[in-house]
Order: structure tokens, then C-alpha cells, then sequence
């Protein structure tokens, strides 16, 4: 009997929809201005639009340290069965955000005539001062909406909420669409109201997202009470690879904007620029929108120290990658035309036609993308941070603006476009290189990519994992649980007692759960330690809590669910916990 991995593919897949969803959304905004900037406000307003994107990745770069800290911290947490840890760490989270949020917009409020000179607006260029500054006025308000976004999305999924996200994604888009439109077909408002809008709606899908913690069983309630640095530490630290990939890729996106002004088109070119980082922006949104799943689910394995599932994770993550990517490439290099066309009126034509170029040379960079942050999101999760820092640094920066600026004398704007796929390339190479030299070999399975610290979970000779998936093979379950105990040097009383646990619970669980129709899975692991025995039986049912069962059912009839009843009663620990939509159980004795 073994693990078939389909409660973590199925939580994949369930997750990595609402997950998608919630990435886009935060960049949903962005990509609606750029359109309609470029097709009712002309070349120079899409060129400041396209000036604005480092600081746009610079607030991304804050929101992505905290959310994708606070994820993985609150699932590793949830993983060991400590509910009040997660909840410490969020309320340090939600109190760090207001603090930046504040400060973030204090510095671009009193400093964003300089900050767009910096971007680029100067020289050749200073006509795009007023604007840039306008549209960083404008979209300063929704910062705090971005940062809680990120936060709210992984954690409602933990917290078994995630079709708030999508609802909160269709009301900001609507509000969005509408908000711009009115700006620049009625109102005239021109950037400074472009970037009003989007702050307005971002705030709207933040209210809806708020109105999750009213909720009475829930699992993330803010409390002052227990605060501690230290979590803070975690925080900043297991999310550091956000920070480096958004910092780099804001300081590279500035050098690009840099070798664009020095073309012999200036404001097209950065304006053609603009729209590939948006189109980008949207793209990388989906992948990473793949990514932030598997730091979620890598969080709650690391958690429970399973290398299993950590094996599982790593397959689902490579072949949703692949699909999703190869839709996205087929995608942009069909539709570049179109796509580069929408941010383009009609006094856009050049710039279209390099935006468009720009775009299918793009695409050919998404697949190696896709599994680049794929991987750096996964050992994230894993809390390999420095493995996870290294890959960040160097696809964000070095492997993307060296070969820029080495092609730029030849190729022109054309070196910026190519940059892209030469740097995804050459990361995902040295991907491949380390984990060969790790296994001593070419690395051509998922578990030679799982880059475990040594000691992770427990050796294969005290663990046996596996599956049930009908009622059928219950009673072999229960079998394989004694027979597994007795070997390991158990009692015949914790052999025959955990045998019966199983059995009980199993069927319980296929007679209340399985009944609905879908297709669902219960995994059980036993783990002979020093001292004594864990086991824990993970399903996708329906929330059911035994530990609550047996104080409903304590005056009943004391014969029915013997097994149950004696195994929770002679537990040194016993820990029930709801999360992704699962039924954790375990049980030390």
C-alpha cells in the first residue's frame, strides 16, 4: 500500500485557481490603465505609464516579503498543528503592513516630482514629468490595497474562504473598467484620475476581502496579545526571496527604461516597453499565481516534515507549469498584434509595431519563467532561503539587464526584447547544473529536485504512508497498521488499538464523506518515534472534527466506536485542525 498523492493534487488544482485569480488581480488594475491610457491619451501618457513600473514593482516588493512570508510561515505552522503560532504570526503581519503601507505613501506623496525624474522623466524625456507625477499621485492610494491583497489571498485559502477572492476580483475589474472609461471618455481627468480609479477599486475589493473576519470560525483573528519580534523575523526573513526578485526586478526594469530613452524613438520605444512589462505584469501574474501555490502547500509539508507530499508537490507544480505556461505562450505569440494593439490609438502605430515584437519575443521566455519562479517559490516554502535568494538575484537582474546592454549596440530596443528569454534560459540551466551536482548525476525525476535539509522528516524504515480511496480497502488498512506496529516493537494493546482507530475512522470518514459525489481520498501516516507513535489521517471531505464527535457522543452507547474512543482516550496528544479544506487528525501516544 502507498500514498497516491491525490489529496495534494486535488488541493493543488483547487487552490490554484482562486490563487490565479488574486495574483491577476493585483495587477488587473495596472493592465486596464495601460489599455485605455494608450488608446484615449496618446503615446506621451502611455510612455509616463510605462516610467511608473519600478515603483509599481516596488510596492509589489513589500507586499511580496510580507504575503509570501506570512503564507509560508502561517502553513508551516498549520502543518505542525499549531493554530495560535499562525494566528501570532498574522497579527504581526497585519500590524508591519499598515506601517509600511503609511510610509510608502508618505514617501511618494512628498517626493514624487523627484522619484519621476529618477524613473526617466528628464532630458529628452522631461516633457513626462507632469504626467508621471500625476499617475504616481493617482495610484499611491491603492499601495495598502495591494499589500493586504497579496496577503489575503494565500491565507483566505487557508482559511477555507478562497471564493471571496474571485468575488472581490470581478467587483474591483467591473469598478475598474467603468472608473477608467468615465475618467478619460467623461471626466478628462487625465493620469492623475486614471490612477484614482484603480485605487478606488482596489479599496472596494479590499472591503469585500475584510468581510471575511467577521466570520465566527475562522482561523486568523487579529490580537495584540503575544506579539513578538521574533515572528516578524520569520516573516521578513522566509519572504526575503520576494523581496530580492521585486527589488532586482525593479532596479533591471529601470536600467531597461534607461537603454529605451537612448533609442533613436525615446518616448515610443519606453511607451513599447510599457506595454510589454504591463502584458508581462499579467502573465508572470498567472505563473506566479502557480508558484504561490506550491509556497503554500511546501509551507504546510515542511510543517509536517512529509517528503511524500513534498514529492507529489513537485509533480503537480512541473506539469501545471508546463500547461498553463504553453497556454500563455500560444496565447501571446497568436494574439501579440491585437494585444500590443489595444494600448495603441491611432497615433500609436510605431510604437504598436514594436510593442508586438516585443511580445512574441516575450513569449518565448513564459515556459522557462513559469518553472524558474515555480522553483524559487518552492524551496521558499522549503525555507531554503539562500538557494531561493541566489536563483531570485540572478533571473531578476544580472541574467537579464548583462545580456541587454551587451546586445544593445547591435540590436537596439531588440537587445531588451531578447534579454528576457536569454536570462530565463541561462537560470534555468543552473537550476538543472545544481541539482545535478546535489544528486551526483543528471537530475531527471521530481524527487532529484526536492532539495530537502538533511534530517527532513523521518527515515522510510518507521513511516508507512499510504492511501484509501474505497471502503474496500479498509480492512487491509487496518491490517497494514498492525502488522507495521507489531514489527516496530509495539505493544499488542497500541497495535490492535491503532489498527482499530484506523478502521473506525476510515469508514466513518467514507460513510459521511465520500457520499456527495466527488472524488476524494483519506492519506494515513504512522511514524514510529523514540518514545512512542504518531499518526495522522489527513482527508478532502467535508469538515469533520472526531475530537468534537466524541464529546457530542460521550453519554451514548460506550461499544460504538470502541477504537476511537480508546485511542484518543490513552493519547498523549490529540490535534484536529480545518485548513485548505482539509480534515487533519493527529495523534501522539
Amino acid at each position: 500500500m502507498k500514498n497516491n498523492g491525490k489529496i495534494i493534487n486535488k488541493l493543488f488544482r483547487n487552490s490554484v485557481i482562486s490563487i490565479i485569480l488574486a495574483a491577476i488581480a493585483t495587477m488587473l488594475g495596472i493592465v486596464i490603465d495601460g489599455i485605455v491610457i494608450g488608446r484615449f491619451l496618446g503615446s506621451d501618457s502611455m510612455a509616463a505609464y510605462g516610467l511608473v513600473t519600478p515603483v509599481i514593482n516596488l510596492s509589489t516588493a513589500f507586499s511580496g516579503i510580507l504575503a509570501t512570508g506570512a503564507q509560508i510561515i502561517c502553513a508551516q505552522h498549520l502543518g505542525a498543528g499549531s493554530k495560535s503560532r499562525a494566528r501570532r504570526a498574522f497579527s504581526m503581519c497585519m500590524v508591519i503592513t499598515v506601517i509600511v503601507s503609511v510610509l510608502m505613501m508618505a514617501v511618494v506623496l512628498l517626493f514624487r516630482g523627484g522619484i519621476a525624474q529618477l524613473l526617466g522623466a528628464h532630458g529628452k524625456s522631461a516633457h513626462l514629468l507632469q504626467p508621471t507625477s500625476e499617475y504616481l499621485l493617482g495610484i499611491v492610494f491603492s499601495f495598502p490595497c495591494v499589500l493586504f491583497l497579496f496577503e489575503f489571498n494565500s491565507l483566505m485559502r487557508l482559511d477555507g474562504d478562497a471564493n471571496r477572492v474571485i468575488v472581490a476580483v470581478i467587483v474591483m475589474t467591473v469598478l475598474d473598467v467603468a472608473g477608467d472609461l468615465v475618467n478619460a471618455l467623461v471626466v478628462h481627468g487625465g493620469m492623475l484620475g486614471m490612477g484614482l480609479t484603480t485605487s478606488i477599486s482596489y479599496f472596494a475589493a479590499l472591503v469585500i476581502m475584510l468581510l471575511h473576519f467577521t466570520k465566527k470560525d475562522i482561523i486568523f483573528r487579529f490580537s495584540f496579545k503575544g506579539l513578538r519580534l521574533k515572528d516578524l523575523g520569520e516573516i521578513i526573513a522566509t519572504g526575503s526571496s520576494s523581496a530580492v526578485g521585486s527589488a532586482s526586478s525593479m532596479l533591471r526594469n529601470a536600467v531597461l527604461n534607461q537603454i529605451m530613452v537612448a533609442t533613436v524613438l525615446s518616448s515610443t520605444a519606453v511607451a513599447a516597453l510599457g506595454v510589454v512589462h504591463t502584458v508581462f505584469n499579467f502573465t508572470s501574474s498567472t505563473m506566479l499565481g502557480v508558484a504561490m501555490t506550491t509556497a503554500m502547500i511546501a509551507g504546510m509539508i515542511l510543517g509536517e516534515q512529509d517528503k511524500v507530499a513534498a514529492e507529489a508537490l513537485v509533480k503537480v507544480t512541473i506539469r501545471t507549469t508546463l500547461i498553463v505556461g504553453g497556454l500563455l505562450t500560444a496565447i501571446l505569440l497568436i494574439f501579440a498584434d491585437p494585444i500590443a494593439g489595444a494600448f495603441g490609438g491611432a497615433d500609436g502605430a510605431q510604437m504598436v509595431s514594436l510593442a508586438t515584437k516585443g511580445l512574441r519575443i516575450y513569449a518565448l521566455s513564459i515556459f522557462f519563467y513559469g518553472l524558474n519562479v515555480a522553483f524559487i517559490n518552492y524551496t521558499q516554502g522549503m525555507r531554503r532561503m539562500v538557494v531561493s535568494d541566489l536563483f531570485c538575484f540572478l533571473v531578476n537582474f544580472p541574467f537579464i539587464v548583462l545580456p541587454a546592454l551587451a546586445l544593445f549596440g547591435v540590436l537596439d530596443a531588440d537587445a531588451v526584447w531578447w534579454s528576457f528569454l536569454i536570462g530565463e534560459t541561462l537560470n534555468l540551466l543552473c537550476i538543472i547544473v545544481y541539482a545535478a551536482v546535489k544528486k551526483r548525476g543528471f537530475p531527471f525525476r521530481a524527487k532529484d529536485f526536492l532539495f530537502l535539509r538533511d534530517g527532513f522528516g523521518v527515515s522510510d524504515e518507521d513511516l508507512l504512508d499510504f492511501s484509501v480511496t474505497e471502503a474496500s480497502q479498509v480492512i487491509p488498512a487496518s491490517e497494514a497498521v498492525e502488522a507495521f506496529c507489531s514489527g516496530k516493537g509495539a505493544s499488542s494493546k497500541e497495535s490492535m488499538m491503532l489498527a482499530l482507530f484506523v478502521e473506525e475512522l476510515s469508514n466513518n470518514i467514507i460513510q459521511f464523506g465520500f457520499k456527495d459525489g466527488k472524488s476524494h481520498s483519506i492519506d494515513i501516516r504512522l511514524i514510529k518515534l523514540d518514545n512512542g507513535w504518531t499518526l495522522r489521517m489527513r482527508d478532502n471531505c467535508k469538515k469533520f472534527d472526531p475530537t468534537e464527535w466524541i464529546k457530542l457522543h460521550e453519554n451514548t452507547d460506550p461499544t460504538q466506536n470502541i477504537g476511537i474512543r480508546m485511542v484518543c482516550g490513552m493519547a498523549k496528544d490529540v490535534q484536529y485542525l480545518s485548513t485548505l479544506d482539509l480534515n487533519n487528525l493527529t495523534i501522539t501516544i
